[in-house]
């Protein structure tokens, strides 16, 4: 009895060794696994880390006139940029591609993480803007065939365009949507008060509080309309019309949100162009915007 006593005190032993040895090391040390990116479902860490950016002191340095703030992936060509120089200057915002995969079946970018970068360069160098900025996001693949059509129905491709960008306009009008919008594209009016509401189209229904979130206790529109994207051009006094604290507000809001990051993107490429000063609606004819904005007159 003894004996047999003692056998199964050293099987059990041996397997408590096995177990121990082929155990994940966070087990044997104590510390917790490490976080994988790219999973899905994708969990925010709680509490969020907080760092809202600041903006910096003047350069007392003459800025560039022209300057495009391109928003790109680890490996993204954006060289084509730099024939552009020395009329348009760059500033790169690198981003990391795992990011595309926090929600199933992402292939692409958060677009919440585009509307974020674009406001911290805003934050940061409010004191030290160019008299005109282009904001672009990263080029991504699956909406390679949709983009090719905006730019083709402004008769060219992104580097022709923005070396046709009318700077005259963007100055007297201080914001222009590089997107010229084709009657289809600003036809799905976004309507926060229809009735009934459409629970399907989730954006609109949940709009009259988000505005009042972005833009404090200020009257919802009726309708909100746009050629919605990240391409845009604005003029320094445009940017400049809002306070520091209210693009801060912006930021800070982005980040606290509930909404997914590619929702919460979405909602900033409804609302750019009432961030920079036009109105609820906007939507101006295809051949006038080519016009205006390209000089194809």
């Amino acid at each position: 009895m003894r004996g047999r006593t003692a056998i199964a005190t050293t099987i059990l032993f041996v397997v408590i060794i096995c177990l121990f040895i082929s155990a994940p090391k966070s087990w044997r040390t104590g510390a917790s696994p490490p976080s994988v990116t790219g999973h899905y479902p994708y969990v925010k860490p709680s509490p969020l880390p907080w760092n809202p950016p600041s903006s910096k002191e003047p350069s007392g340095e003459a800025q560039a006139d022209r300057l495009i703030v391109k928003v790109m992936l680890e490996d993204e060509d954006a060289l084509w940029i730099d024939s552009l120089f020395p009329t348009w200057r760059k500033e790169l915002v690198t981003i990391d591609k795992r990011f595309s995969k926090l929600h199933k079946g992402g292939n692409r970018v958060d677009k919440g993480r585009i509307a974020s970068h674009y406001l911290i360069w805003i934050i940061e160098n409010y004191k030290n803007l160019p008299e005109t900025v282009v904001f672009l996001p990263p080029d991504q693949h699956t909406q390679q065939t949709s983009q090719s059509v905006i730019w083709t129905s402004s008769g060219s491709n992104l580097k022709t365009n923005i070396s046709n960008l009318q700077i005259a306009f963007i100055q007297s009008s201080g914001f222009a949507n590089l997107h010229c919008p084709t009657p289809s594209r600003c036809a799905d009016l976004i309507l926060p008060f229809r009735s009934p509401p459409n629970e399907f189209r989730t954006l609109e229904v949940a709009m009259p509080k988000v505005w009042q979130g972005i833009f404090g206790n200020t009257t919802v529109p009726e309708q909100l309309a746009t050629a919605p994207g990240a391409e845009f051009a604005v003029s320094k006094t445009q940017v400049q019309k809002r306070s520091l604290d209210e693009y801060l507000k912006f930021w800070t809001w982005l980040h606290r949100t509930p909404m997914d990051d590619d929702t919460a993107g979405l909602v900033f490429e409804h609302l750019w162009h009432v961030i920079f000063g036009r109105d609820a609606v906007f939507c101006p004819e295809e051949k006038q915007c080519e016009c205006e904005v390209y000089g194809k007159c």
